[in-house]
């Protein structure tokens, strides 16, 4: 395990052609979105706030699921109809892009690094990609929406692989969960942790800023060859 910077051994970050991002904790800081969004659901069922873990269940699993475990079974009608009438609008002003990805999104693809997401998000994330001025970066776009089996499942990155036809060894995926080190471990992949340090990852990333600096360091900034 290293910690992205200037100084660390660059031998760690060799080899790649692709990086597959998460979306929410990762690509975007959506947490106090979802903790809104899913309270906001609870306080209208009168049941009492979310705790610590349902916390982060709903922030790391689909939407279907992180609904499914915070509501009753005898709520789930009602809970479904909040669902569908609830205005996402107003969750734009909890939402923010991660301080530095863009910046080291244009410089991965001019460096000639193919660029994914692998997210639970469902189809919302068109939306956000736009929003949040990060969209025509990635291809493809993995959604719970677009496999059969969601994460911690490796449907998502096994077909980012295939289409970007790169081995298991030739590719980092960045998330901040326990469901992203699963998901990493179980597609073969690199798996780099974005702040949190007390997951296992090859590489642990504490800003955007830090892995662009290390990158270039290894990669300088030279386009790459497949």
């Amino acid at each position: 395990m290293a910690l992205a910077n200037e100084i660390m051994n660059p031998d760690i970050l060799g080899g790649l052609k692709t990086i597959v991002f998460d979306c929410d904790g990762v690509l975007i800081d959506s947490y106090e979105a979802n903790m809104h969004y899913y309270g906001t659901i609870r306080k209208e069922l009168g049941l009492p706030p979310l705790s610590d873990e349902e916390k982060y269940y709903v922030h790391t699993r689909t939407h279907k699921e992180a609904v499914t475990r915070i509501v009753p079974e005898d709520l789930f009608d009602e809970a479904w109809k909040l669902v569908k009438a609830f205005d996402s609008s107003s969750l734009h002003q909890y939402l923010k892009r991660s301080d530095g990805v863009r910046e080291f999104l244009w410089w991965l693809r001019d460096a000639g690094f193919g660029l994914a997401v692998n997210t639970s998000r469902g189809d919302t994330m068109d939306g956000i990609l736009t929003m949040m001025d990060l969209e025509g970066f990635f291809y493809p776009v993995m959604t719970s929406d677009k496999v059969c089996v969601p994460k911690p499942h490796p449907e998502g990155i096994f077909t980012i692989m295939r289409e970007h036809s790169v081995q298991p060894h030739e590719v980092a995926y960045i998330g901040d969960s326990i469901v992203d080190e699963k998901t990493a471990r179980a597609a073969g992949v690199r798996f780099w942790a974005y702040k949190d340090a007390n997951m296992t990852a090859e590489v642990h990333i504490d800003d955007f800023w830090a892995i662009k600096a290390a990158m270039q360091r290894c990669y300088k900034g030279r386009r790459q060859s497949f």
